[in-house]
């Protein structure tokens, strides 16, 4: 029982030591991408680096020339909502820069009541004529094991960049616009004002650490608590 006790007390603290160093690790990655965020825009890299780019901020030039995509729709509508005006999308459309690449550009958000048109996602949002500067921060593929639009209602559920970029032939990446390009009065510029990535370490390190105690209380319980069989031994022979 002893032996039981610590190596489930060991195993427990070691999960908790683990959680506090993955703590550590991703704290110092967000304090890294909160730096990005907080500098001068640069100028579009020639070369992308997820590791060493996500959430930089970039100053670009170039035209929104509406053109349609593949799938028969000038823009990847990406579903989302807001607090008091509700369900909507964030506009991404194809930006062609003014040294010939194309990229993609997050415009902001637009309700579902200016964007969809008999209950799909196909009212184009009108941007501005000719060349304009637009400043943003880098963005990459999200993750989705599901398909990230409907062909017909052309809905996204997912930042599949991937994509997006096969259907206007466009790079891989995407710039999160902090420049108004609404030409009335939608979409609104939403741009990245920390990074919000998921960081549950600390409660799972609280966790194991509390799992450990637990184990240790019980274990010297077991241990120590008093045998009832002898007492009675002890009752019955006196």
């Amino acid at each position: 029982m002893i032996i039981t006790g610590a190596v489930g007390v060991a195993i427990l603290i070691g999960l908790c030591v683990w959680q506090v160093q993955r703590l550590a690790w991703k704290q110092d990655i967000i304090e890294k991408l909160e730096a990005r965020l907080a500098l001068a825009p640069t100028e579009l890299p020639k070369m992308f680096d997820p590791e060493t780019q996500e959430f930089l901020r970039v100053r670009v030039e170039g035209k929104f020339l509406g053109e349609t995509g593949k799938h028969g729709f000038v823009d990847a509508p990406l579903l989302t909502s807001r607090k008091f005006i509700g369900p909507g999308y964030r506009i991404i459309q194809p930006f062609d820069l003014t040294d010939g690449r194309r990229i993609m550009v997050d415009r902001g958000f637009a309700p579902v009541a200016v964007k969809n048109e008999r209950g799909i996602a196909a009212r184009p949002i009108p941007a501005p004529n000719g060349l304009i500067e637009v400043t943003g921060a880098l963005r990459w593929p999200e993750v989705s094991s599901d398909p990230a639009y409907g062909e017909n209602d052309n809905v996204w559920t997912a930042r599949d960049l991937s994509a997006m970029a096969r259907l206007f032939g466009a790079e891989e990446v995407l710039v999160v616009s902090e420049t108004q390009t609404a030409v009335a009065d939608w979409p609104k510029a939403d741009p990245i004002q920390t990074v919000n990535i998921r960081n549950n370490h600390l409660e799972y390190a609280i966790t194991w650490a509390a799992l450990a105690i637990g184990w240790a209380v019980m274990t010297g319980f077991l241990i120590f608590r008093p045998d009832r069989r002898s007492s009675r031994s002890v009752e019955g022979g006196s």
